[in-house]
């Protein structure tokens, strides 16, 4: 309908022109055109915005759900100023990919032998090393990590601080990746509505003073999604990976 009416309008506007009265008056046909168009806008948004989706209306957004703010979980205004001058360690498991790969036409091959979408390949790794480059940390990638996976008991002492889905979505695009599917309608659909909750937890011991930390990833369930896990490194190297 809005499509409908607007055109109705624009070609209203183009017939005017055609009338002997108006042809020398097309300034003010524009001008009525104009107005008639932003009246039109005006009323049709104020009377269908009941029906506009909030961007903060998914369950899995974290950067723009209000409550976050009451309930201390609002993640990624905590990471940015906490990993500014921070050097990182991290695993070095990023997948082998290529611009070249060609998975639509093969049904086959979209899933890999972990049951993983082959999209995880492209962010898996490198999307969280582009988040903590792009939050001003330094990064050392350390192979010894890759294998080590956090027990239970481990787990506890590491608090949630809320969803990863959606500042992993934002650092998608940049992703060293030109294949068509890079419009940004993959990094909603995949963060937001294929994979699983995504979390970010940290833990405080020994955090305050903290120049180096360990950032940890490995899937707890689900399928697609990484959990995240923060610590200084010197609470790693006593606690965990003794």
């Amino acid at each position: 309908m809005k499509i409908i009416l607007a055109a109705a309008l624009t070609i209203a506007a183009f017939a005017a022109f055609h009338i002997p009265k108006l042809k020398n008056k097309k300034g003010i046909v524009l001008v009525a055109y104009a107005m008639g168009m932003v009246l039109f806008f005006t009323i049709y948004n104020t009377r269908t915005i009941d029906r506009i989706v909030r961007f903060s209306h998914p369950a899995n957004q974290s950067m723009y759900q209000p409550e976050f703010f009451e309930n201390g979980e609002y993640t990624d205004a905590f990471l940015d100023t906490f990993l500014d001058g921070k050097t990182a360690y991290t695993p070095d498991d990023a997948y082998t990919v290529s611009d070249s790969a060609d998975t639509e036409d093969d049904e086959s091959q979209n899933f890999d032998d972990e049951g993983n979408y082959w999209l995880y390949h492209y962010y898996h790794a490198v999307n969280m090393w582009q988040y903590l480059e792009f939050n001003d940390a330094k990064i050392v990638k350390d192979e010894t990590l890759n294998s080590l996976i956090l027990t239970d008991e481990q787990k506890s002492h590491f608090e949630d601080l809320g969803y990863a889905n959606d500042m992993m979505r934002y650092t998608f695009p940049l992703t060293p990746y030109n294949g068509e599917w890079g419009n940004g309608f993959y990094y909603y659909w995949f963060y937001n509505s294929f994979i699983d909750d995504s979390h970010v937890y940290i833990c405080t011991e020994g955090l305050t003073d903290a120049k180096d930390i360990v950032v940890l990833w490995q899937r707890d369930g689900g399928h697609d999604n990484d959990n995240y896990y923060i610590a200084s490194k010197d609470y790693f190297d006593k606690e965990v990976s003794r």
